[in-house]
């Protein structure tokens, strides 16, 4: 084929064994390889490295059980390795650009590993949500030669068939350029139809990377891409910004076609042997009614569990009902907050507790498994709201209620309320999602590890022992013997992955 012999090799810059297979980075290999260039991919996911990450936070607060990974075959590589598998890997394949997906957390990561080889010609890009909303600072690494802002399929296909070919580069949209001392900034393209693109491609990854762990047991799970976008305008969430960047070259949200999409669900259990999807979509049953009762009746004929993200205003009894009938197993539904005032006017969602608690109660009685979704920490939060979010989770028995750390991260909303506030620096870059960010008046970094450590203790515990787990917020002699005492209690035995 005419580009066989240009080579990329694409890094995936991941936290350690957060196993979900990726659409974005296995679009654009898919992308590329039907231009007909080589393609690889380096991917961090295998290494443990000095960081502690989302699943060591989660099995110490009690979201999740530890996971033995040696199960399915997959071992875990010191972080020390990291560096020299890379470079080797470059020196074996010799790929003439190296195109790094990182987000806002692992995006030193992936400076580093390109740090290593940025004296060896090879031309160098960065794409992801980071790039995309910071890309000044993202160009300005001497070891970045090139950016993509916003999608990448298109446009980085374009970019290697002109470098292939020796042509000019400097005018593809999405794409900054360094160039003879200066930058080529370039508006974005339109938006990509997502129905017409082909399957991602995870053969690029390790085959045992298609193994995840669901409540226990693992699964050859992958994910099946439904939409791109939401419909919601979360203040806490980068959709909005995406809407807004995006808004004159397409529509930020968009929903694949189902002929497509069961074209790859086929295509995936004949080539995977697949038993469980992950439907990504960041609002699954916001969906047209019509479009949902197509789904349900053709899903019906395949019967394989799979899981998906919604929130509880797209939930009432009939669509559970028509749900258990194509055998899903698990919905995430997101809470975020239990004060209704706070939830409506910082965050931006016009949903009632009421709502939240009938919805949740609906899954309850279902055979569906569900979890919620929590964050504590907003900006100007106080220890009385991240209470009544405890207590709304309280109102109902989920599978897992978990919790994670509010996060400025870059292009949402919120993030420039913190830095007006003076919560964060306007530098400040998110390290993880389970570690304080904000230093604010309303509650200390250390009052939020506190509710965050104990946050499924008192969901738990009977509401009389919540002076008792106060101190078990503490990180002192006597707060971690409550804390242990109260773990062993109520969660030894009652935890999910």
């Amino acid at each position: 084929m005419k580009y066989s012999n240009f080579k990329i090799l694409l890094i995936y810059a991941n936290e350690p064994f957060t196993l979900l297979m990726p659409i974005g980075i296995s679009s654009i290999a898919a992308k590329l390889k039907q231009e007909g260039f080589d393609v690889k991919v380096f991917d961090t996911t295998y290494y443990r490295t000095d960081q502690k990450t989302g699943n060591l936070y989660r099995e110490s607060s009690f979201q999740v059980s530890k996971v033995d990974y040696s199960e399915v075959g997959i071992k875990e590589r010191e972080g020390e390795e990291l560096l020299k598998d890379f470079l080797e890997t470059v020196m074996e394949y010799k790929p003439n650009l190296i195109g790094l997906s990182s987000t806002e957390v692992t995006h030193d990561l992936g400076i580093t590993l390109l740090n290593l080889v940025a004296d060896r010609g090879i031309v160098t890009m960065v794409g992801g949500v980071h790039t995309t909303f910071n890309p000044d600072e993202v160009l300005s690494e001497e070891c970045v030669d090139i950016i993509c802002t916003g999608e990448g399929e298109l446009a980085i296909a374009e970019l290697c068939k002109r470098l292939s070919d020796g042509n000019d580069y400097l005018d593809i949209p999405n794409i900054w350029v360094k160039s003879k001392g200066r930058i080529c900034k370039n508006g974005y393209g339109e938006l990509v139809d997502i129905t017409k693109l082909s399957p991602p491609d995870f053969e690029v990854f390790d085959s045992k990377r298609i193994y995840r762990q669901m409540a226990g047991v693992f699964y050859k799970m992958l994910p099946l891409e439904f939409s791109r976008g939401c419909i919601y305008n979360c203040a806490y969430c980068s959709a909005p910004a995406f809407a807004t960047l995006f808004g004159g070259v397409g529509k930020w949200f968009r929903i694949k076609d189902l002929d497509q999409i069961f074209r790859e669900i086929d295509l995936m259990i004949e080539k995977f042997q697949v038993e469980y999807f992950y439907i990504v979509s960041e609002t699954f049953l916001a969906m047209p009614r019509n479009i949902f009762d197509e789904f349900v009746k053709r899903y019906q004929k395949i019967r394989i569990p799979f899981w998906f993200n919604t929130r509880p205003e797209t939930i009432n009894e009939e669509v559970v009902g028509k749900l258990e009938e194509t055998n899903c197993h698990r919905m995430s539904i997101g809470i975020e907050c239990g004060n209704e005032k706070y939830r409506r006017d910082m965050l931006k969602r016009n949903v009632s507790n009421k709502k939240i608690i009938e919805a949740c109660k609906i899954v309850e009685k279902s055979t569906i498994q569900f979890s919620v979704n929590n964050i504590i920490g907003f900006p100007d939060e106080t220890r009385e709201t991240i209470i009544d979010t405890i207590k709304l989770n309280r109102a109902f028995v989920a599978d897992s209620h978990s919790c994670s750390i509010f996060q400025p991260f870059g292009g949402t909303p919120l993030r420039q309320y913190c830095v007006d506030n003076q919560y964060i620096d306007p530098e400040f870059r998110v390290r993880n999602f389970y570690e304080p960010s904000l230093s604010m008046p309303s509650i200390t970094k250390e009052e939020i590890k506190g509710l965050f450590r104990t946050f499924q203790l008192y969901i738990r515990c009977d509401e009389e022992d919540f002076i008792e787990l106060q101190k078990a917020e503490k990180d002192t002699e006597y707060g971690n013997k409550v804390f242990k005492f109260y773990s062993k209690k109520l969660l030894s035995n009652n935890v999910n992955s």
